[in-house]
């Protein structure tokens, strides 16, 4: 077993050697593709300009934090008629463009923030060996993507702070899912009740005793029974799952709750 596998690098990418500096298991790695294709037009060539070298963390090894050092080629674009003459070699499944850190580096640091919040999240990656910060991790746990909104019949409905006292918006739960629909970019009675009037099937609506809100709950799903306990309630209660929980401990620690 070659130690390029042993470290699971991808196939295309060699280690051509590795040193233990200051406690970091530096790799230098490199490209064994014969040509690479352009990231405009898809053209491949095999025509090189120039290389140079490029940092970035990945995962431990041991207990020893990895540092990559990839020998990253450029080449001429062969198609005249494409508008980027000289392009760098892509390695996006494993780094993306100008990342700092590999994509299942990014990945674990995502798991780890969904599982146990920022503070503890940092704790953890630390004993893990992965230098991160909790204002990292809920950075990347804020950029993943949510799910599409399905039918929702207990719905409900809270304000939180983008800075706070300053811009508000409103977070939207599936009290029977315990997962976050949406996030409205403001608290007004007409956003959350054009929110709600595309879900008909709204049966419970669980809310502040906030006048914009209910105003929103009448107009938006009159039919819906109304409960006028705020979901920071269930979320200290642990009434809202552990999701509802994790998101109030979000707005607590990055200090917009």
């Amino acid at each position: 077993m070659s130690f390029s596998s042993l470290l699971g690098l991808p196939a295309g990418l060699q280690v051509l050697s590795f040193d233990l500096v200051n406690n970091v298991l530096v790799i230098q790695v490199a490209s064994t593709a014969s040509e690479s294709a352009c990231p405009v037009c898809q053209s491949h060539t095999s025509r090189m300009h120039s290389h140079y070298s490029r940092k970035a963390a990945d995962l431990a090894c041991g207990d020893h934090q990895v540092q990559l050092i990839l020998d990253v080629r450029k080449f001429f674009c062969t198609n005249r008629e494409c508008p980027r003459k000289i392009f760098a070699e892509r390695l996006t499944a494993f780094l993306e463009p100008w990342a700092r850190l590999t994509t299942r580096l990014g990945q674990q640091i995502e798991a780890i923030g969904l599982a146990s919040c920022g503070r503890l999240g940092a704790r953890l990656s630390s004993r893990l060996r992965i230098e991160t910060s909790r204002t990292n991790i809920l950075r990347r746990v804020m950029k993943l993507a949510t799910e599409t909104t399905d039918k929702v019949e207990h719905l409900g409905v809270d304000d939180f702070s983008f800075r706070r006292g300053r811009t508000f918006g409103t977070v939207l739960v599936d009290l029977q899912r315990h997962q976050i629909l949406d996030l409205l970019p403001d608290r007004q009675k007409d956003t959350a009740a054009a929110w709600m009037k595309m879900h008909p099937e709204i049966t419970h609506v669980s809310r502040d005793r906030g006048k914009d809100y209910a105003a929103a709950a009448k107009e938006g799903a009159p039919q819906a029974i109304e409960d006028r306990r705020p979901l920071s309630y269930r979320a200290k209660s642990g009434r809202g799952g552990p999701t509802l929980a994790r998101t109030y401990s979000y707005r607590t620690e990055a200090g917009t709750g």
